[in-house]
């Protein structure tokens, strides 16, 4: 499920800068708010697995992890609330590119996914 949700976070943060960089900065701040939300929904689905499943540490990294993810959701969607300070849709794509990368870390090197 990790490779799944890593390769959609990428398409879309990918998406997102191509289509801003074009001129389309409103369909571009959407694309990139579908990024942090997928986040999100993974973590949601996770976390209603309950502690049986994963364990009290997962969970409690998972709502950690999950905090951090609403930040980011809703920095994207002041970008789609100010279309007009390309400056703020910056600051969110680099923020969900470095999760893309944090992503891509743990999925292919972290020895406890492998």
């Amino acid at each position: 499920m990790a490779f799944l949700v890593l390769t959609v976070v990428i398409v879309l943060v990918f998406a997102s800068a191509a289509l801003h960089a074009r001129g389309r900065r409103v369909p571009g701040c959407w694309v990139l708010v579908l990024s942090p939300a997928s986040l999100c929904a993974s973590i949601v689905a996770d976390l209603s697995r309950g502690v049986g499943r994963a364990g009290r540490a997962a969970i409690e990294s998972d709502r950690n992890q999950l905090a951090f993810c609403l930040v980011l959701l809703v920095l994207s969607l002041l970008a789609i609330l100010r279309p007009s300070w390309p400056w703020l849709f910056w600051i969110a794509w680099t923020l969900n590119a470095m999760v893309c990368a944090v992503l891509l870390y743990m999925v292919f090197s972290w020895k406890v996914f492998s």
